[in-house]
Parts: structure tokens; sequence; C-alpha cells
């Protein structure tokens, strides 16, 4: 039986075990687990947990990211428990050019906005059909699932991948997120915090998602379906910082209700419903640094598979980088008996 250690218990590494070979003998490891107290000292709990299609990329992380909506889809369909669940997204465009729109036709019902759709200062627009997740249900319904079939999780603190090989695995899958910048064996300085001011807000009746994107504001209000509304918001790359600011909770209002203020009546955040800041951040390793990296390596004897540097993507990608995975396991997996086989 194969051994497999994962380090990081966030989406990322609970996805990629969920879709590795069921004879695989496999540990999550990490600093956080799921069902801890609420802590920002990691992403996974905090995203805004939606699908949609990053524009600067490649076609190796848009097929990642295609299958990532495939896979969350699977989801939604068959098991609503977890908190997946479909809904229509809205994307207006302040900038750039709709050929820059790579998953345009390759998404479930796709279209483009006409004119009287769209705010008249917009250059263009999108409308599809998406999935929302709510994390603080799905992260520990997912580590359920997980237990359900064997898999176990414990809690550890490494400053390196060398400090786990005592766990006697074969092969060891890397995905620490945000930590891969302080392990001793990897340092990637090139995944960097980026710091996310969002707040939400009740709404009972809006069940849809909505995007605007200009060349340095955005503004963002998806329903998790469950009578809140995520609404960002502010970015700030390089920067962990986890306070929320009144005058940045004010401009986030004040964005929604210009583009929707059928949903957002007013600026008045007690008459619109403020619930609560959401101020977190998230790692990423943005396309002039290489982008998402899933590739195998040996680290010091180890047997080491990485999957990390998705751009404010954890949920996105989580299916795509999962199969992808799980595809480098099987090849090592295969490559290992016909070497036994032959010696």
């Amino acid at each position: 039986m194969t051994k497999i250690t994962i380090l990081g218990a966030g989406v990322t590494g609970m996805t990629i075990a969920s879709q590795l070979p069921k004879d695989c003998e496999i540990t999550i490891v990490g600093q956080h687990l799921p069902g801890d107290a609420p802590s920002k000292d990691w992403a996974s709990p905090w995203a805004a947990a939606v699908w949609l299609g990053t524009h600067d990329t490649n076609e190796y992380e848009q097929k990642l990211q295609l299958d990532g909506l495939a896979g969350l889809r699977q989801l939604a369909e068959r098991h609503p428990e977890s908190s997946v669940r479909k809904i229509r997204m809205r994307e207006i465009m302040d900038t750039g050019s709709p050929d820059q729109v790579w998953y345009q036709g390759k998404v479930p019902g796709f279209r483009w906005l006409s004119k009287g759709e769209m705010p008249e200062a917009s250059k263009y627009g999108m409308t599809y059909e998406t999935v929302v997740i709510t994390p603080p249900v799905f992260l520990p319904w997912m580590r359920d699932r997980l237990e359900q079939r064997g898999v176990q999780f414990k809690r550890v603190c490494v400053g390196s991948l060398k400090e786990l090989e005592g766990l006697g695995h074969d092969i060891l899958i890397n995905a620490a997120g945000l930590g891969v910048r302080t392990l001793a064996d990897v340092k990637d300085s090139k995944v960097q915090p980026v710091r996310l001011q969002s707040a939400i807000f009740k709404h009972p009746t809006y069940r849809e998602g909505y995007v605007r994107r200009g060349d340095n504001y955005y503004t963002t209000a998806f329903s998790h379906l469950d009578g809140e509304v995520y609404v960002g918001g502010v970015i700030e790359p390089g920067s962990d910082d986890v306070n929320a600011y009144d005058d940045k909770r004010q401009m986030i209002l004040d964005r929604a209700h210009e583009n929707q203020p059928d949903v957002f009546p007013s600026t008045d955040l007690k008459k619109a419903g403020f619930v609560r800041d959401h101020a977190s951040w998230y790692p990423a390793r943005f396309r002039k640094d290489g982008g998402v990296r899933v590739e195998a390596e040996t680290v010091g004897g180890q047997k080491v598979i990485h999957a990390y540097g998705q751009h404010a993507g954890g949920y996105t990608f989580s299916y795509g980088i999962a199969w992808e995975v799980a595809r480098i396991v099987q090849s090592t997996i295969a490559d290992t008996r016909s070497l036994q086989a032959r010696l």
C-alpha cells in the first residue's frame, strides 16, 4: 500500500486527498485543521469561495480552473449538504476586451450581455452559471467524508519538509499555501499574502453573483444562498493585515449600492443589513512569478509533489489541482512498481 502525507489541511490539501486512489494510506497534517475555532492564520475558512475564471492565465491554468468547476458542479448536484450550490453570475468589465475572456463558451449558460443589461460606462459583460461555497460548512463536511474513508488528520507545525520524513510516507504532497515561504527546503518567496477586506450583509432574497472589474477597483456580491451576501472589496498585495477599516467598509457598501441599487438600496450600514466584517488574506503566486505550481521533485530524498500558488482561487482550482496531483501520484506508483518488477 502506498503511504501518502499531505502537508496542508485547507481546501487544496483535502480536495487532493479526496481524489487519490482509495488503496492509498493517506495522512493530512497541518498546524490548522477543519473544525478548529475560527483563526485568521490560514486562508481556506475565509475565502469568498466562488468559481470565477482568472483572466490573466495560461492554457494549463485554464484547464485546471475548468476541471475545478466540473468537480464543484458534481458536488452541487450530488451533495448539496456540502454547501456547494449553483448560482447565476454576472460579470461587468470596465477594462480589457472580450477576447481575454478565455472561458466564453466553456462554462454552462455563458452569454454576452447586451448594452441595456450593463452600466453605461462599462465595456462589456457576460453571465453564466457557476458555483458558490460556504467554507465554514464545506471544510468540516469534507474532513468528515475523508475520515469516513480512512484518511487521518494530525496537527503538526513544521519548519521544513524534512521534518516530516519520519512519518514513513512514500510520497509527500506539499499543499502548504503561504507556508511555502518559510519551509526551509522550499522557501518560495514568490508566494505572497494578499489582504482582502470584504463585508457580510443580510439579504434573504438575493440569490445571484455579481462582479464588476476596473483597472484599479472591483466590487462583488456573492450570495451563499443562506440569507447572507459576501460583498467586496479591497485587495492589497503583499499585506497580511486582517484588520477591518471603517473607510474601506463604507467604500465597499457605496460601490455595492452604485452597482446594484435594487439589492443595496441604502448606503447606511444598518439599513443595508450589515452583519460583520470579513477581513483576511490569501496566498498568491502571480502569473509573472510562475503562477500555479503543480510538479514533482525530490527534496532531501523525499518524493514531493508541490501543489500551491493559485491566485485568489483555492476553490476555483481545487479539483483541477487535485486531479493533476492524482495523475502524478498514479504515474509515480506505476513507475515504482515497474522498477520493483524489473529488480
